[in-house]
């Protein structure tokens, strides 16, 4: 089951100068969710307090635009160490109630429980000999 709904990728203003683009999407029950990704070189050459700090800008416009609230929104970016994809990118989703911030974290919990338990079964499931 996919649950990234209406999945669009963007090349705002401002963006290709940065190596970045922005990808927006729906999740059940939030309306305004977006990635925004560095699609240049990988970990090391990034300069990620300035990716950072034009992510919570870009975020506080989104909101702002989206909602009326340049403070309604929450973001999620993790280091080169534990993210999926090798690239830079951070999650940003708007939102206005408590239990939305919730329910992004029950999201993104389920998917990581998932990935993991796959990831493990996948260790413990044997391989097929080849004739």
């Amino acid at each position: 089951m996919r649950f990234m709904l209406d999945h669009r990728v963007q090349h705002p203003p401002g963006y290709a100068a940065r190596g970045c683009l922005l990808v927006s999407y729906r999740l059940p029950l939030l309306a305004h969710c977006y990635i925004l990704c560095h699609e240049g070189p990988q970990a090391g050459a990034v300069d990620a307090a300035r990716l950072l700090a034009f992510t919570i800008a870009q975020a506080s416009e989104l909101a702002q635009r989206e909602v009326g609230d340049g403070e309604a929104f929450m973001l999620i970016q993790s280091g080169h160490t534990v993210r999926r994809r090798g690239n830079w990118h951070a999650h940003i989703f708007i939102i206005q109630r408590r239990w939305q911030k919730a329910w992004v974290y029950l999201i993104l919990g389920l998917k990581s429980t998932a990935m993991a338990l796959a990831a493990a079964l996948h260790l413990f499931v044997p391989r097929k000999l080849e004739a």
